[in-house]
Formats: structure tokens, sequence, C-alpha cells
């Protein structure tokens, strides 16, 4: 790769914070400034943050339940949130309910978020045949309960979680 070199001045004390961090980690002056200067305009870049279409077309579906919960918590803190559920997922194998979990997800947290919708997440094939309640449940009161307490993007994709379904975002 050809770049273009560019001059940037650093200060006495500035050039030697940076030159021992170089030292320190076995990089060059140039690479600790790089990285820096893309942590600065990309904030996300290093993080590692896996979007939920990286999640569905890399993980095993019995590892999901613990993957999805780090999904959450990385969407809390990524200042790119829209990009982590924009791409429409592609899945390894069999998803099962995943399918339909991971549009409500993302239906949710856009709206939580003042973030378009992605048109994926509208698609008749994310939406459950029948409706899914919390825990498998059969218990009538229970079910109305699940009804009137489940946030509507849930409702749309026939989830019934109840109220708490994205407390970790």
């Amino acid at each position: 790769m050809k770049t273009k070199p560019i001059g940037i001045r650093f200060n006495q004390g500035e050039y030697d914070l940076i030159s021992d961090y170089a030292r320190r980690e076995g990089e060059t002056f140039s690479e600790v400034v790089r990285k820096g200067a893309i942590c600065y305009v990309s904030p996300d870049h290093f993080k590692g943050y896996r979007s939920l279409a990286q999640l569905a077309s890399s993980a095993e579906v019995d590892d999901m339940e613990l993957l999805f919960g780090q999904f959450l918590d990385d969407f809390v803190h990524a200042h790119d949130k829209r990009s982590l559920i924009e791409e429409e997922p592609e899945w390894k194998g069999d998803p099962g309910r995943w399918r339909y979990d991971f549009a409500a997800a993302a239906h949710k947290l856009s709206h939580d978020n003042d973030i378009a919708v992605p048109r994926w997440v509208l698609k008749d094939e994310y939406v459950a045949e029948t409706p899914y309640y919390a825990f498998g449940t059969t218990n009538p009161e229970f079910q109305a309960y699940l009804r009137e307490t489940t946030p509507r993007e849930y409702q749309w994709h026939n989830l019934f979680l109840g109220e708490n379904v994205l407390s970790r975002a």
C-alpha cells in the first residue's frame, strides 16, 4: 500500500509518550499514530463488536444465547449502533426461533435508538407463524400478561416475551 506522507507535529512530551507506548507494545511510532487516528474517527473499529449478521453466519445455534447477550452488551457501548443491525443475517445452519429474535431485537433497538428500521426486519419470513410465549407457557393468564407487557416490536414478530426482553440493552 502506497501512502502519502503527512507531517504531524508533536511537542516533545507527546512524542515521548507515543514513543514509549510504541516501544512497550512492539509497534512503530507510525503504527501507534495510525491506530490512534482510526480510533478517533471510528471509535468501534478495534473493539471487536460483532453485528447480528456476523453472529448468524459464524456461531452455532447452541452458543447463541450467550453470544446474543454479549451482542446486547456491545450494542449499548457502540458508537455506530446502526452498523450492528443493518445487515440481514445469513444463517450458518437452521436458526430455529433465533431468526425471529434477531429481527425483533433489531426492530426494538432501532426504535429505542432513533435508527431507521432495517428493511430486512420487516420481511414476512421474520414473523413467527405461530405465537411464541416466554418459557413455552401454555398458562392462559400468563399468556395474557405477556401479550399486554411485551414491546410492540416483539409482538409484531409474534413473540411474547414480556417487558424486560431487552433489559441488557
